[in-house]
C-alpha cells in the first residue's frame, strides 16, 4: 500500500513541476523578415535563458508560471522586453540598430520614438566620433550638427579646446550649454568620447524648457554604454597620435631686422642702432639668426589613447565597466597631460518591476606646466618678443652660458624656470531606481552625488645667471610651494512618474512625465547654492499625424534675491505627420517621400548661469561698499518660436531638415554694472538685469544614402546662419551701455551683442604737409599713420567719433561630410567651414612690434607686415608705419579688421575591417586618420577659429601655444 501512494506522490509533484515550468516557443525575425539566429533570451529577474537556432526557433520554459517578462538581445538590435501574459507561443520582430523613424530619442527626462517628436532635437553620430583623434569632447561638435557651433582655439594639453554654442550668444555671462550626463548635470570637459552611447541637442525652447531657468543656452543629453543582456563582451580602442603645429608665426631674419630698426628710428628723428658691420655679420651667414618659436618647441608632440570596456549580463542585470587613458606630450619636456579615467554602469533587476540603474564615475587629470608661464601660453608669449639678432648663448666655454634678455630668456625658462603640477578629480555616484507598476506607468528616481577636488605643487631649484665675463647677473630662486583648490560638492535628488500607452489599437500614442527635483552645490570657500524645481510634459500623438507637446516648470534659485528666485517656463510644440495622411498614400508607397513632418513649437525659458551673491551687498576688508545690492535681481528670460520641417524621400536615400527660429532673451544679466560712487568708495558696481536681445537664424541639412553592390556611400551636408542684435542695451531703448574695464565694448540697439566699436579711417597720412594740413588728428601724428575720420566735424578726434564697425560672431556657417564603403574598407571625410566673419587684427600677430604701452621695442615684424608697411616707396600699403615707442596706430579701427571667412579639412579617415580573427576577435579595424590638416582662408592673422573676442587677455595676437593638426592611427576589436 505505502508504494502506491508514494508513486501517486512522484507523480502529482512531477505534474505540479510540469504546470508551473509553462513553456513558451515561438520564432525571432527582424524587420525584413529574416530568421535570426543567435538571439539571446532570458527571464528577466533570472539567469534562465536560452538563444535561436539557425532556423530563428526558441523553446524556453518559465518556472514562474505565466508571469514571466523574456529579454530578447542580440549584436546590432534593439534589446527588447516582452510580457508573457499567459502565452505559450510568442514570436518576436527585432529592429536593427540602424538609425530611423522608430528610434527612440531621449528627451528631457524620457524617451520618445522620433517619429513622435514635435520640437527641436538632433543627434550626433557617435560612430563616426569615437575613432577620430579627439582628447575633449567639445571637439565632437566641429562641423556636426547645425546650429551648433565650436570653434577650437586651443592646442594646448589638458586645456578645454574652446566653447560650444547652440543657435547664437544671448547672454553676457557663461553661455556654454547645460549638459546631462545619464540624467546628472555635468561639465563636458571630462567626458570621454569612447564611453558615450549618444548624444542629443535640445535647440528649441519646446525641448529645452523641461530644463527651466538652465535651458536658455541650449541642452546637451549624453548617454553613456551600458552592458546587454546575454552578451559578454570585450571591447577597445586604441590610437597614436603625432601632432605637428601649424599657423606658426614667420618673422622677420636678423639682418632685415636691423634694417627696419634702423629705419624706424630714422623716421622718428632718433639715431640707428645697429651699424653696417653688425648687418653684414647676419647677411653674409657669420652670426646665425635665432628662431625663438622653434627652440623652444624641443620635440615633436605625441598624444596616446587607450580604451577598453567590459559588459555582459544576464536577467539578473547588465553591467559595462570602462577604463580609459589618454596621455599628451607638450612640445617640450615639461609640457603634458595625462587622465585616467573608470567609469562603471549596472542595471540590477530585482524580480520582474524593479530595476536600479547604478553609474559609477572616477578620473583624475593631471596637467603638468612651466612654473614660469604657468598658463600654457606664456613661454610662446616671450619667445614671440625676442628678437632674431638675441642669442640664447654667450660664446664662451662655460656650461649653459644662458643670456638675459630684460631678465628673459624662455630656453632658460623651460631648463631651469621649474614646474608646476596640478591635478583635478572627479567623482560621480548616480543611483536611478524604477518601479515598473504596469506596462505603462512607472515610477523613478535619481540620487547623484558628484565632488570635485583640486591641488597643484610647484618646484624651481635655485639658478644662478652669469655675463660673459662670469660675474653674477641675477638669481632665480628656489620654490617649493603646494596648495589646494577649492573643492565642489554637487547633490541631487529626482522624482519622476512617467505614463506612456498605446491608444485606439496603437494609432494614438501619450507620454506623460511629472517630477520634481532638489540640488545643492557647496564649495570649500563656504559658497553654497540651492535649487527647486516642478516639472511636467505631455507628449501625444493622435492617429500617429498629429503630434502636441506641452511642458511647464517651475524652478527656484538661491542666486536670486528674495521675491524673485522662482520663475515658471512654459513651452508648446505641435507637429504633422502630413505622409501618413490617406491623400499621401501613392506617394509614400511608391517611397517618393516616406516621412513628410512639419513641426512648430513656442516656449519660455532662462538663464541663471552667474554667480551665487551678486544682489547682495558686498564690502571689502576696510569695510567700504564696493557692490551695491539689487533686491530684484533675478533670471535672464527668453522667448524663442521654432519651425521645421523634415523629409525623407527617394527611396529614404534622401534625408532633409529644414528650420527657422527666433529667439527674444530679455534681462540680462550685468554683474559689473557702474553706479554713482558713494562717501568712502571709489567704485561701485551692482548686478543688474537689463537690455534685450534678438537671435535669429535658419537651418538646412541634408544627407543622400545609397548602395550599389558591395560599395555603399554617403554625402552629407549643412549650412546655417544665425543674425544677432541689440534690441535695447539698457532699461530703456535709447540707453548705451559701456563695459567696465573694455572700452572698445559697447551696447547699443541695432548692433550685436558683441561687435567690433571703433574708428573709421581714411588711409594714411603721406607727408607731414598733410597733417598739417588737417585738423582732426591725434597728437605726435608722423607720415605713415593711421588717419581717423572725423565723424561729428567737431575737428577733433576723440570717443565721439567711435562707431559700430563690424560683427565678429560667424555667418554662414557649412560643413561637408562624405562616408565611402566598399566591402571591408572604409573612407570618411569631413570639412567645417564659415563663409562670413570679420577678425581684429590685435598684438605682435597685426603690429610690428610687442605694444607694452611704454617702450613698444620688443620682438620682430612678422613678414606680413614687412612686406607691406607703408614707406615713402610704399604709399599704398596695407599696414601703417614702422614704430617704436608709444602710438595711437593701435587704436580700434577698420585698419586692423580683416576677412576671417576659412574652410578646414577638420578629418580624413581610411580603415579596413577584418570580421572576424579566430574564433573570438570580432570587427578587428585598423585605421588612419588625419585632423585640421588643410586650411583654406584669406585671413591675415595665423588661426582664424582663434579668434575670441570676449577673451582678449588669453588671445592678444602676442603668441600662443600653436594649433596642432593631428596625424594617427588606430586599433580596434572586441571579443565576444
Amino acid at each position: 500500500m505505502r508504494k502506491p501512494v508514494i508513486a501517486a506522490i512522484f507523480t502529482m509533484a512531477a505534474v505540479t513541476q510540469l504546470y508551473a515550468q509553462q513553456t513558451t516557443k515561438g520564432i525571432v525575425r527582424d524587420s525584413k523578415g529574416n530568421l535570426l539566429s543567435s538571439i539571446s533570451i532570458l527571464i528577466k529577474g533570472t539567469n534562465i535563458g536560452t538563444t535561436t537556432n539557425d532556423r530563428g526557433e526558441y523553446q524556453i520554459q518559465l518556472p514562474q508560471g505565466n508571469r514571466a517578462t523574456l529579454i530578447f538581445s542580440g549584436v546590432g538590435y534593439h534589446q527588447t522586453e516582452i510580457n508573457i501574459e499567459n502565452k505559450t507561443e510568442l514570436n518576436v520582430t527585432l529592429n536593427s540598430d540602424d538609425i530611423g523613424l522608430d528610434e527612440i530619442v531621449v528627451v528631457g527626462f524620457s524617451e520618445v520614438n522620433k517619429k513622435h517628436v514635435a520640437s527641436s532635437v538632433a543627434q550626433l553620430d557617435m560612430d563616426k566620433i569615437k575613432n577620430r583623434p579627439i582628447f575633449k569632447m567639445q571637439d565632437a561638435f566641429s562641423g556636426t550638427m547645425p546650429g551648433v557651433t565650436m570653434m577650437r582655439g586651443n592646442s594646448l594639453p589638458g586645456s578645454v579646446p574652446g566653447t560650444i554654442s547652440i543657435r547664437g550668444i544671448s547672454t553676457l555671462g557663461a553661455a556654454d550649454p547645460l549638459v546631462i550626463v545619464d540624467g546628472m548635470e555635468q561639465s563636458i570637459h571630462d567626458i570621454d568620447p569612447n564611453q558615450v552611447k549618444s548624444v542629443t541637442v535640445l535647440k528649441d525652447a519646446a525641448s529645452t524648457a523641461m530644463y527651466g531657468s538652465r535651458g536658455a543656452n541650449g541642452v546637451i543629453i549624453i548617454e553613456t554604454e551600458r552592458g546587454q543582456t546575454g552578451q559578454f563582451k570585450v571591447s577597445t580602442n586604441n590610437w597614436f597620435a603625432v601632432n605637428k603645429p601649424i599657423d606658426l608665426p614667420k618673422f622677420v631674419g636678423g639682418a632685415e631686422f636691423m634694417k627696419l630698426r634702423n629705419a624706424t628710428l630714422q623716421q622718428q628723428g632718433q639715431p640707428p642702432v645697429y651699424s653696417a658691420e653688425e648687418i653684414s655679420a647676419f647677411e653674409s651667414g657669420q652670426k646665425k639668426d635665432v628662431n625663438w618659436v622653434d627652440e623652444i618647441m624641443e620635440r615633436t608632440s605625441t598624444a596616446l589613447n587607450n580604451n577598453a570596456s567590459v559588459s555582459g549580463g544576464g536577467g539578473v542585470g547588465t553591467f559595462n565597466l570602462m577604463l580609459g587613458h589618454i596621455k599628451e606630450n607638450g612640445l617640450n619636456k615639461i609640457e603634458g597631460s595625462q587622465k585616467f579615467s573608470a567609469r562603471f554602469n549596472t542595471n540590477i533587476n530585482i524580480a520582474d518591476k524593479f530595476v536600479l540603474m547604478a553609474d559609477f564615475y572616477a578620473h583624475r587629470l593631471q596637467v603638468n606646466r612651466l612654473l614660469a608661464n604657468d598658463d600654457g601660453h606664456g613661454l610662446y608669449k616671450i619667445a614671440w618678443r625676442m628678437n632674431p639678432t638675441q642669442s640664447i648663448f654667450y660664446d664662451i666655454d662655460r656650461p649653459e652660458p644662458y643670456i638675459l634678455h630684460n631678465n628673459m630668456n624662455p630656453v632658460a625658462a623651460i631648463q631651469h624656470g621649474g614646474t608646476k603640477n596640478s591635478m583635478y578629480d572627479r567623482s560621480t555616484i548616480n543611483l536611478r531606481p524604477k518601479y515598473n507598476i504596469n506596462k505603462n506607468l512607472n515610477i523613478e528616481g535619481n540620487v547623484s552625488y558628484m565632488i570635485n577636488k583640486s591641488a597643484n605643487k610647484q618646484e624651481r631649484q635655485t639658478y644662478k645667471f652669469f655675463d660673459e665675463n662670469n660675474a653674477p647677473v641675477t638669481i632665480w630662486t628656489n620654490n617649493v610651494e603646494a596648495s589646494q583648490g577649492v573643492s565642489e560638492s554637487q547633490l541631487t535628488a529626482r522624482g519622476l512618474l512617467n505614463y506612456n500607452k498605446d491608444l485606439r489599437d496603437s494609432r494614438d500614442k501619450v507620454y506623460l512625465t511629472l517630477g520634481t527635483e532638489v540640488m545643492n552645490l557647496t564649495y570649500t570657500d563656504y559658497k553654497e547654492i540651492s535649487k527647486a524645481s516642478f516639472f511636467g510634459k505631455l507628449n501625444y500623438a493622435f492617429d500617429n499625424r498629429y503630434i502636441l507637446e506641452l511642458t511647464g516648470r517651475s524652478d527656484g534659485s538661491s542666486k536670486f534675491a528674495p521675491g524673485h528666485r522662482w520663475g515658471f517656463f512654459p513651452s508648446g510644440a505641435v507637429a504633422w505627420n502630413a505622409h501618413n495622411e490617406s491623400f499621401f498614400s501613392g506617394l509614400r508607397d511608391s517611397k517618393v517621400i516616406t516621412n513628410l513632418k512639419f513641426r512648430g513649437s513656442y516656449g519660455l525659458i532662462g538663464n541663471e548661469n552667474v554667480d551665487p551673491y551678486l544682489w547682495e551687498e558686498s564690502v571689502n576688508t576696510w569695510g567700504w561698499t564696493m557692490r551695491v545690492p539689487n533686491p530684484k535681481f533675478s533670471w535672464e528670460k527668453q522667448k524663442q518660436w521654432n519651425v521645421g520641417v523634415d523629409i525623407t524621400a527617394l527611396r529614404d536615400r534622401l534625408t532633409v531638415t529644414a528650420e527657422v527660429y527666433n529667439k527674444n532673451s530679455y534681462d540680462l544679466i550685468y554683474d559689473q554694472f557702474a553706479v554713482p560712487p558713494l562717501t568712502g568708495s571709489n567704485t561701485l558696481i551692482s548686478a543688474v538685469n537689463i537690455g534685450e536681445v534678438e537671435n535669429k537664424g535658419w537651418e538646412l541639412s541634408a544627407s543622400w544614402s545609397d548602395k550599389k553592390g558591395d560599395f555603399s556611400y554617403t554625402v552629407g551636408g549643412m549650412l546655417f546662419d544665425n543674425k544677432n542684435r541689440m534690441l535695447k542695451a539698457g532699461h530703456n531703448v535709447t540707453d548705451s551701455l559701456i563695459f567696465k574695464g573694455n572700452n572698445n565694448r559697447i551696447w547699443y540697439k541695432g548692433i550685436p551683442i558683441n561687435n567690433y566699436y571703433g574708428f573709421e579711417t581714411n588711409g594714411y597720412f603721406q607727408n607731414q604737409a598733410e597733417i598739417d594740413a588737417t585738423q582732426a588728428k591725434l597728437p605726435n601724428t608722423l607720415p605713415g599713420d593711421i588717419r581717423y575720420v572725423d565723424r561729428n566735424g567737431d575737428g577733433i578726434i576723440n570717443d565721439q567719433d567711435r562707431t559700430y564697425l563690424a560683427d565678429p560672431l560667424p555667418h554662414m556657417n557649412y560643413a561637408i561630410n562624405i562616408t565611402l564603403k566598399y566591402k571591408n574598407w572604409d573612407f570618411f571625410g569631413l570639412g567645417q567651414g564659415i563663409g562670413k566673419r570679420t577678425g581684429r587684427l590685435i598684438g605682435q600677430e597685426a603690429y610690428p612690434v610687442f605694444v607694452d604701452g611704454n617702450s613698444n621695442n620688443l620682438g620682430a615684424p612678422r613678414v606680413e607686415y614687412a612686406n607691406d608697411y607703408w614707406s615713402a616707396e610704399n604709399p599704398n600699403s596695407r599696414f601703417p608705419r614702422l614704430w617704436t615707442g608709444p602710438t595711437t596706430n593701435t587704436l580700434l579701427s577698420d585698419v586692423w579688421l580683416s576677412n576671417a571667412a576659412f574652410f578646414r579639412v577638420k578629418s580624413l579617415q581610411l580603415g579596413y575591417t577584418f570580421p572576424k580573427i579566430g574564433k573570438s576577435f570580432k570587427n578587428f579595424r585598423i585605421y588612419a586618420n588625419a585632423q585640421d590638416v588643410f586650411t583654406f582662408t584669406k585671413w591675415e592673422g595665423l588661426d582664424p577659429e582663434r579668434i575670441d573676442v570676449d577673451s582678449p587677455s588669453t588671445n592678444d595676437g602676442n603668441g600662443n601655444y600653436p594649433r596642432m593638426a593631428t596625424y594617427s592611427f588606430g586599433i580596434s576589436t572586441s571579443i565576444y
